[in-house]
């Protein structure tokens, strides 16, 4: 990161803790935390992208040392398995437990 992104990070960041009512400051740093997620989100594409293009020719574990990480990590960031996947990618509920489905209560035992 820049010296000038990160200013401006804390710059925004003290702006928003400087807001003296409760729900306005909330719902500022509400909004600051969409506007990032979302620029989150465009730079994970575009690193994805470099990533996919470094690949041919190379191994994964050649990509992943060109960015310092593991062949592990560039192989999932390429197939989109990251943790920065975006959450509408994960199911919405949990699967429901079996036990319950069936009519049976909780097992709250140890195995």
């Amino acid at each position: 990161m820049t010296d000038a992104f990160t200013e401006s990070l804390e710059a925004k960041v003290a702006e928003v803790e400087a807001i003296d009512d409760l729900l306005a400051r909330g719902r500022a740093a509400l909004e600051a935390r969409q506007a990032l997620a979302a620029s989150d989100q465009a730079l994970y594409a575009i690193q994805q992208a470099a990533v996919q293009g470094l690949y041919p020719g190379r191994t994964w574990a050649q990509v992943g040392e060109l960015f310092g990480r593991t062949h592990a990590w560039a192989e999932a960031i390429a197939r989109g398995r990251s943790s920065k996947r975006r959450k509408s990618d994960h199911a919405v509920q949990p699967t429901p437990n079996a036990r319950a489905a069936e009519g049976h209560a909780e097992d709250t035992g140890t195995p």
